[in-house]
């Protein structure tokens, strides 16, 4: 199976492809993108999906750097921490962006883990993730509640939820006639009353996670796997 990668002009709302120019692009998956880069894997053993080698590209395609022997671990905000593929957990380094060269060897773990971490609070401060709650948690069955009173429904197996400053947003599934599930996603106020219902996908035999996420207040989406929905939460 052959990857391709877009990139999403937020902005704009447009999609461009990103034309890789590497073979076997099959055997590359994606790390991150910052600071105008697009940072790429390969694999050491395809096995385990070991990772191995980074690739940094700019939004057209062209490779700007590349350490075959490096994994990536994170970004912090100093540049990309990684380490070697063969020493897995240690003797982390640090790279600058964009150009990739070393500004520092030997960083523990624990140094690069701290660095991470804090990195992607901020970095992340503008996006919100949902919740997965399990059917029988005390938290399914309280949403499940919720949609049962307002909706008329009776969700099964998950249930994903988040609240803004705003809204809450509640990814849930019902059984249908055929023993299948349907994925929905329902947006209300704050105070509960209904703002916006879609259904996400169809005839599924599982669940899935993350089936949304709001980015600076706007609501994103894949629906039937292939559409790429964008909503702003200002109803």
């Amino acid at each position: 199976m052959l990857a391709s990668f877009f990139l999403l002009d937020c902005d704009r709302l447009e999609l461009q492809e990103l034309q890789l120019t590497q073979p076997n692009a099959w055997w590359q998956g994606l790390e991150d993108a910052h600071a105008g880069l697009v940072l790429l894997h390969g694999y050491g053993d395809r096995k385990l999906g070991q990772h191995k080698g980074i690739s940094a590209l700019a939004a057209g395609g062209q490779v700007l750097w590349e350490k075959p022997d490096l994994a990536f671990y994170g970004l912090g905000e100093c540049g990309l921490y990684a380490h070697e593929v063969a020493q897995p957990g240690s003797d982390f380094r640090l790279l600058h962006l964009p150009a990739g060269e070393e500004a520092r060897h030997r960083v523990s773990q624990v140094k690069a883990a701290e660095e991470v971490a804090q990195f992607n609070r901020a970095r992340f401060s503008e996006c919100v993730y949902p919740v997965l709650y399990l059917e029988g948690e005390p938290y399914f069955e309280e949403v499940r509640r919720f949609l049962a009173h307002t909706l008329a429904v009776t969700p099964v197996s998950a249930i994903e939820y988040a609240e803004t400053e705003a809204y809450i947003l509640i990814s849930y599934y019902v059984r249908t006639k055929n023993e299948k599930l349907e994925n929905l996603l329902v947006v209300f106020e704050l105070e509960g009353n209904f703002c916006f219902s879609e259904s996400l996908a169809s005839e599924l035999s599982g669940i899935g996670s993350d089936t949304f996420f709001i980015f600076r207040g706007d609501l994103y989406f894949i629906q039937q796997k292939e559409i790429l929905q964008i909503h702003s939460l200002q109803f």
